[in-house]
């Protein structure tokens, strides 16, 4: 996966965003709440996956085209917030982690991600003639034996392979 510097803090970014629209955090007393997230113009807001300097993936949710972001009913309105993946619903987390190859762990109550390996690659299926990318559901699914490795899109594309619609690789 290709990671880019935001440029004003360490965090690193990659994939595309999905939309949020709820997040679990822990509210003054330490309870977990789920409280609605949205963009200044009541827009979803957008999470991404985000990387920190000691290589822990979490999500960076911003607001929807470069605005900011307003988490339940105060007033307060944040540029971006860092949160761990065990804050967002489970079909976001399983959308952000399609391009990823990671592994999951628990950190102080929290669920965040390590990258396996830091080089992009493709996963091919030789049967259905379809590239997919190494975190997919349906590339785990490939039988060792029907596997075959890119390690760019376009060398896939090349050999005749077509990106799965699940993944969109």
């Amino acid at each position: 996966m290709v990671w880019r510097s935001l440029g004003f803090s360490d965090l690193w970014v990659a994939g595309s965003p999905v939309s949020v629209r709820s997040l679990i955090v822990s509210d003054n007393f330490g309870q977990f709440r789920r409280y609605r997230i949205f963009s200044e113009g009541g827009l979803p807001a957008w999470a991404r996956l985000a990387k920190d300097g000691s290589g822990k993936i979490g999500a960076l949710v911003t607001g929807a085209y470069s605005s900011f972001v307003k988490v339940g009913s105060t007033k307060k309105i944040q540029p971006c917030i860092f949160v761990p993946l065990s804050s967002l619903s489970k079909r976001v987390f399983r959308k952000l982690l399609i391009p990823l190859d990671c592994e999951l762990y628990e950190e102080e109550d929290m669920v965040v991600a390590r990258e396996i390996e830091n080089q992009s690659y493709y996963v091919a299926n030789r049967n259905s003639r379809l590239f997919h990318h190494p975190g997919c559901k349906r590339a785990k699914r490939i039988a060792s034996q029907n596997q075959i490795i890119f390690k760019t899109r376009k060398e896939a594309l090349a050999s005749g392979y077509s990106p799965a619609r699940i993944c969109r690789p």
